[in-house]
């Protein structure tokens, strides 16, 4: 029996040659490398700015910040996803309005939010999500934004390698906040972030308010010795150190060849789970996805058992999975606070209930592809009717 890990980050062996500029320089905090992971990431998704922060909630929270939301204004965002999605509004007061799930799809349903469009004038931002990699129709989305004049945060945790991150759509009234935790397809320490926007206005407030609201972070008073500063914002703590950007220019260098593998992979499980009773495949074109998570769908009224038994079997034969996401409004917190409950959303109930991600990582050797597969088919077999 093979154990297989849900993720394995890449790391070289000489990993502390990669950290060695930033410790000899003695600069550990934001300076020159930030510097040059930021113009870097600005090339890789073709924006103008890109600020590199602590995470993907701080570039979120970040942006609705800088656009000056709070109490009173409201939020659209999908049930379906992580909860920094929605906790990033909630910080500044603002209140979540959460939508569905399309029809047999993890993405927004966007004929539901003109539903509300047109009834809420409290309604200043959208949060459309790209889960795991696919891209949400945002020329549809971006024709909404436009016609009721809405802000646009694209949540862009899975989106990191995506070989058109940014849309070809004409719209200027938005970003996109990027995930470099440490299961994303690149990672700054295992922690980071970013905001990717044209709109200098806000890239300008954005980068003041990621540093406390200051005029001159560290490096700027360091490197061009004047030590006086203004606080023109009450600001934040979400700046990106040198030793993770440092981290992050190496990874950034091997994207390329670890999206090519994740490619491979993604080929590797559409053939060996293909045509297998009660398994539904993802409905994907591997060119025209980031790749973060493959997604696997059961097709539970074939099977003898429940999707948890599933995943409790699959981890007794070594394989570990995740599940992505439980609905934000199954937690405790969002049914007392906006009294949500069980079936009010039910596409994104189904899908949580009859999915699982599979270890999807470079560093995936093919043999533990093929135990995967041979796993997940034998417990069809027998299970599935």
């Amino acid at each position: 029996m093979l154990k297989i890990p849900y993720y394995k980050p890449s790391i070289p062996k000489d990993w502390n040659s990669i950290l060695v500029d930033s410790l000899k320089s003695g600069w550990l905090t934001t300076g020159p490398i930030v510097n040059e992971f930021e113009h870097r990431l600005s090339k890789v998704l073709g924006f103008k700015n890109t600020i590199a922060v602590n995470s993907c909630t701080g570039a979120l929270h970040l942006a609705l910040a800088a656009k000056g939301f709070g109490k009173g204004d409201k939020f659209i965002v999908p049930t379906f996803t992580f909860v920094a999605s929605v906790s990033c509004g909630e910080f500044l007061g603002m209140e979540p309005i959460l939508i569905d799930c399309a029809k047999n799809n993890f993405h927004i349903n966007i004929n539901d939010i003109e539903k509300h469009l047109r009834q809420d004038p409290l309604i200043k931002a959208i949060i459309p999500v790209h889960f795991a990699g696919y891209q949400v129709n945002m020329k549809d989305l971006f024709n909404l934004a436009e016609k009721y004049n809405i802000f646009v945060l694209e949540d862009a945790a899975h989106l990191i390698g995506h070989q058109s991150p940014k849309n070809k759509f004409r719209y200027n009234n938005y970003a996109q906040a990027y995930s470099f935790y440490a299961n994303k397809n690149i990672t700054t320490l295992g922690e980071g972030g970013a905001l990717a926007t044209d709109d200098e206005e806000l890239a300008l407030k954005v980068r003041r308010l990621s540093l406390h609201g200051i005029t001159k972070d560290g490096w700027d008073r360091y490197a061009g010795g004047k030590w006086e500063y203004d606080v023109l914002d009450l600001g934040f703590k979400y700046n990106m150190p040198d030793i993770a950007a440092s981290f992050g220019l190496w990874q950034l260098s091997k994207m390329d060849i670890w999206q090519n593998r994740r490619k491979e992979i993604a080929r590797q499980y559409l053939d060996g789970f293909n045509n297998i009773n009660g398994i539904i495949l993802p409905d994907i074109d591997i060119t025209d996805s980031a790749l973060h998570l493959f997604i696997l769908k059961f097709e539970l009224k074939k099977w003898k058992i429940s999707r948890n038994e599933i995943i409790d079997k699959l981890i007794e034969m070594g394989i570990s999975i995740a599940v992505h996401y439980k609905p934000i409004h199954l937690f405790t917190y969002y049914q007392k606070r906006y009294g949500y409950s069980y079936g009010d959303f039910p596409e994104a109930e189904k899908l949580y209930n009859s999915t699982i991600s599979l270890p999807f990582y470079p560093d995936l050797k093919n043999n533990e592809i093929n135990y995967i597969i041979r796993v997940v088919s034998s417990l069809a077999k027998k299970y599935a009717a």
